[in-house]
């Protein structure tokens, strides 16, 4: 059986008592103690603001996953506005802008597809991983 652990830890100083939370959790496949056991990994260079599909649902075969998206870039004007659902002339919900170091990581119920759209047309790259 394939284990994947995702640990996260939070650190801050910016009020007068320090932060500190560490947190792990097992992936497991919906509604199972079963670890999920595939994991697609790309990378993308966009060259247009135009939005585009990140990770269509037609890519993965669950109804149910995790994703983390990365904007690797170390230019902190450059980000990426991530959303969720249809883009053309839809409903699209945005989740946030990623700019340069900046990652997320969430559930995703596979039900509409992840797009992205890069704030600028020069060569940008994202990073994302989808565990399912």
């Amino acid at each position: 059986m394939a284990t994947t652990n995702v640990t996260i830890d939070l650190a801050s100083d910016i009020t007068d008592s320090a932060l500190a939370v560490s947190n792990t959790t097992q992936l497991n496949t919906a509604g199972t103690t079963t670890g999920v056991n595939t994991m697609t990994s790309v990378t993308k260079v966009l060259s247009s603001t135009a939005q585009a599909d990140l990770i269509p649902t037609s890519t993965v075969s669950t109804t149910h996953a995790y994703v983390y998206i990365n904007n690797p870039s170390d230019d902190e004007t450059k980000y990426f506005k991530i959303t969720i659902g249809a883009h053309n002339g839809a409903e699209v919900e945005e989740l946030g802008r990623l700019y340069a170091g900046d990652f997320m990581f969430f559930p995703w119920d596979v039900d509409d597809d992840i797009t992205c759209i890069p704030s600028s047309s020069d060569d940008m790259t994202i990073e994302y991983m989808v565990f399912s």
